[in-house]
């Protein structure tokens, strides 16, 4: 059986952080239970003094991402959790056939709703960049970018 390769760009991310001291992260998995009320609003919740980040992962291939593929839930909970004071919400796209990979804030995100927007191009400049050095498939991130 193949592997997701979105959960391995997960792993990557999580990894990433992990190199970085004094950082707390926290992996949500999957519910794959089908309970109500169950689902996670995002894949990881990390903490650095004085940052609380709640993150949601995403890939895809060609030039955009559709802002649909965030589910109702997750767009909801991730607005809800950047209302707190010292709280960043939001979403990390890898743009697999263009090598990019971006953060953008769930604020963002509403704003794009908001204004009828359907998707984001990966030359938008309303995100972060996340560097990093390309292996074969994967980077070796750097995501002291988002603390």
């Amino acid at each position: 059986m193949a592997v997701n390769r979105g959960k391995q760009f997960e792993t990557v991310i999580k990894e990433g952080f992990e190199k970085i001291k004094d950082v707390s992260i926290d992996r949500l998995h999957d519910q794959t239970t089908g309970y109500v009320g169950s689902s996670n609003i995002c894949d990881f919740i990390v903490y650095k003094y004085p940052t609380l980040l709640y993150i949601e992962c995403k890939s895809c291939h060609g030039n955009t991402w559709s802002l649909s593929n965030l589910t109702d839930n997750q767009y909801r909970g991730l607005l809800q959790k950047s209302r707190i004071m010292g709280v960043v919400a939001g979403v990390i796209v890898w743009w697999i056939d263009k090598d990019v990979t971006e953060f953008f804030t769930i604020e963002y995100l509403r704003y794009l709703k908001e204004n009828d927007y359907k998707s984001i191009h990966y030359t938008n400049e309303n995100g972060i960049v996340i560097p990093g050095k390309k292996k074969k498939v994967f980077f070796d991130y750097d995501m002291e970018v988002l603390l």
